[in-house]
């Protein structure tokens, strides 16, 4: 120790308790501190846990054998705007697969589809259970479909 002294390090320093969430702690050379996230700062760090928590694969795969891929694949065979809203939901399903998911665009690209074919309150709610079911609820919205409460808890 006198030998680590005389070299000038002293410690040791353990971290300091803090939250991650809304926090984080920052060495300067000699000491902690603790710098606290903006709410901007804390929305987004929420945000980016909520994508990295999706399941894009699953979504993907579900929509592949729902009822409504069968809708959208016999209405791209007939309808341009069908077939090019498709294709662009598959890219875009396909970056998201690799970690680039563009929130905007797949919603965009959903409310396109389903303006053009006109998903049935079926489709919808089958929408909902697969963005439900892959952990997206909160950043992927089903167009003109307001899903069913959860009640309130007694």
């Amino acid at each position: 120790m006198e030998q680590l002294a005389a070299l000038g390090y002293s410690g040791p320093f353990p971290s300091p308790s803090f939250n991650p969430r809304t926090q984080q702690a920052q060495w300067t050379g000699s000491e902690w501190f603790i710098v606290n996230f903006s709410e901007e700062q804390i929305t987004q760090v929420d945000h980016l846990r909520l994508l990295s928590r999706a399941n894009w694969q699953g979504l993907s795969d579900g929509l592949m054998t729902s009822n409504i891929y069968a809708k959208v694949k016999a209405a791209a065979s007939v309808n341009l705007a069908v077939n090019v809203g498709a294709t662009e939901l598959l890219g875009l399903l396909g970056d998201a697969k690799i970690g680039r998911p563009n929130i905007d665009f797949l919603n965009a690209s959903f409310l396109s589809i389903g303006d053009a074919i006109g998903l049935s309150n079926d489709n919808n709610a089958e929408l909902y259970a697969l963005f439900q079911d892959n952990g997206m609820t909160s950043f992927l919205k089903v167009p003109n479909y307001e899903p069913p409460s959860m009640g309130v808890m007694e």
